[in-house]
């Protein structure tokens, strides 16, 4: 009876498949450049991104901010190679990931996912995840995303299993996973590491032990965080607001408090939130 449909599900996986790649994937970068980016999601009316152009600079801390369904993590997914623009090219210098194929080329990026994967593994397997295992590599890592306080809470350790369901296991609270997944992306040693809502379930204190070591991140790689939370990227060495799909400024914070648009605005109403005379 559903013949047909399996058919033609094979038929649109066929449509989908990437074309043969024509040049090998870059290494590494000086500079990912998006020039005239347009995204439309299928039966959408209106374009997610429209000509949208950002650059991104080798061992710099780039935010990406702006209001829901501005358009933020679309724009990662892309340049990560996730998603084809419908228009635009996304260039890793002067190799466009278009020309490359897609596994060489994510071997090169490490993603924190705002809705990262919480595995029934052990502490070490969540944080390596099949990445050839380093013991030094992962305790930097631990230390980096701060994992490391809630791994020293556990009773076995790097051991112990993330679920009730196995003898001796833990459940974690959704701040504690948070931490293991930034670990997990901290451990995988990728020239460009995307942070999308990293700290949505942190307290201030994790939040700002995190933040606090994006800038020693960037010395050996490149960061592009997604955030609402705009006191978190006040040291970004650029930061791009987005809204309805375009750039609607760039600049430092600095430059941009300066220009009293949507991110003054934006600053400016959370401040005022810890503000006892507001």
């Amino acid at each position: 009876m559903y013949f047909s449909d399996y058919v033609a599900f094979c038929e649109d996986a066929q449509s989908r498949i990437s074309p043969p790649s024509t040049v090998a994937a870059p290494a590494d970068f000086d500079r990912i450049t998006a020039s005239g980016v347009t995204f439309s999601y299928p039966g959408a009316e209106e374009p997610t991104l429209h000509e949208v152009s950002v650059e991104i600079g080798r061992g710099e801390v780039v935010a990406l901010v702006g209001e829901n369904g501005s358009g933020k993590t679309t724009l990662a997914k892309i340049l990560a190679g996730l998603y084809r623009p419908q228009a635009g090219t996304v260039c890793w210098d002067d190799v466009s990931i278009a020309d490359v194929a897609g596994e060489p080329l994510r071997e090169q990026i490490a993603v924190i996912a705002q809705d990262h994967g919480n595995w029934p593994l052990s502490v070490r397997d969540n944080i390596v995840m099949g990445r050839p295992f380093d013991e030094a590599l992962l305790e930097s890592a631990a230390i980096s995303s701060g994992a490391d306080t809630v791994i020293a809470e556990l009773d076995r350790g790097y051991d112990t299993l993330l679920a009730r369901q196995f003898k001796d296991g833990a459940e974690l609270s959704g701040g504690q996973w948070q931490r293991i997944a930034a670990a997990r992306g901290f451990y995988r040693t990728a020239p460009l590491l995307i942070m999308d809502e990293p700290t949505a379930a942190l307290d201030a204190r994790a939040e700002y032990a995190l933040f606090s070591s994006l800038r020693t991140l960037a010395r050996d790689r490149t960061v592009l965080i997604i955030t609402h939370r705009l006191a978190s990227v006040r040291h970004a060495d650029r930061i791009y607001v987005l809204a309805h799909g375009k750039v609607a400024e760039s600049g430092t914070h600095a430059e941009l408090m300066a220009l009293g648009g949507q991110y003054a605005e934006l600053y400016t109403i959370q401040a005022s939130q810890y503000d006892p005379a507001a």
